[in-house]
């Protein structure tokens, strides 16, 4: 019976990296950074001394037995080339890159991250209402 609290406070924990990677996305939805090149160098032939593009954040969750074990993951493709030439990470073509945050999804995220939070702590408000009933019963 007592299982179970450690089960949900895993969930709460997973929803809660759920919405810290959530939130991050959002608020790095207009940082930019240097296109990376494919040898390593930055697009405007330096050695990674700009800025880097924000890596976009998802949480895999994996079975933990028992309860549930939340893992930051990097998205793909992390950022899209966008045409910013006042930027000072552009390349010669006036390029940047911006991460690739899909606002409607990080929403819908946030609000999937919200009502499994919210089942987890009914979770461990209903063992305490059980245990309370248990320890009332045998006084």
């Amino acid at each position: 019976m007592v299982g179970s609290i450690g089960i949900a406070l895993s969930g709460l924990t997973a929803q809660t990296r759920r919405l810290d990677a959530s939130a991050s996305n959002v608020a790095n939805v207009r940082s930019t950074g240097t296109m990376p090149a494919a040898d390593g160098m930055t697009s405007n032939g330096t050695a990674g001394d700009r800025r880097a593009a924000y890596q976009l954040l998802a949480v895999a969750q994996t079975d933990a037995n028992p309860g549930t074990r939340a893992t930051f993951t990097p998205i793909t493709p992390a950022y899209l080339q966008e045409y910013a030439p006042d930027d000072s990470a552009a390349n010669a073509d006036g390029m940047v890159a911006a991460p690739n945050v899909d606002l409607a999804k990080e929403r819908v995220n946030q609000m999937a991250a919200n009502r499994a939070y919210g089942a987890n702590i009914a979770v461990v408000r209903t063992q305490d209402e059980m245990l309370t009933s248990l320890l009332n019963a045998k006084v």
